[in-house]
C-alpha cells in the first residue's frame, strides 16, 4: 500500500488546516479491487459519507477534502481508519 503522509500533515501557515488526504491502494488481483469497492460502499453507507473514489483493475484511490476531514473527525468518525483496515483484509 502507497500512502502521502506528506501531504496529509496539517498545514501550519497562519491558521492550522488539515490539508486533503489522499491515499492509494494497491491490490494482487481484480476480486481484491471489488472485494475493498463493496466493502468501502458499506462503510459510506454505515458512516453516511462518500469520499472521492477513482480505481482500477487493481488499484484505488482516495481523496477525502480537508472540509470533509474536519467533519468526520467533529463527528468522532473513524473513517479513514476503517477504510484502511478494510483493505488490509481484502488483501488477505
Amino acid at each position: 500500500m502507497n500512502t502521502t503522509k506528506e501531504k496529509n500533515a496539517v498545514a501550519t501557515s497562519g491558521s492550522e488546516r488539515v490539508a486533503p488526504f489522499n491515499q492509494r491502494f494497491d491490490f494482487g488481483s481484480y476480486g481484491q479491487t471489488r472485494l475493498f469497492l463493496d466493502q468501502l460502499a458499506d462503510l459510506s453507507k454505515r458512516e453516511e459519507y462518500y469520499p472521492d473514489v477513482s480505481f482500477g483493475k487493481t488499484y484505488v484511490n482516495i481523496t477525502i477534502d480537508s472540509s470533509a476531514q474536519t467533519v468526520l473527525l467533529e463527528s468522532d468518525s473513524s473513517f479513514i481508519l476503517d477504510m484502511q483496515e478494510l483493505a488490509k483484509k481484502s488483501r488477505d
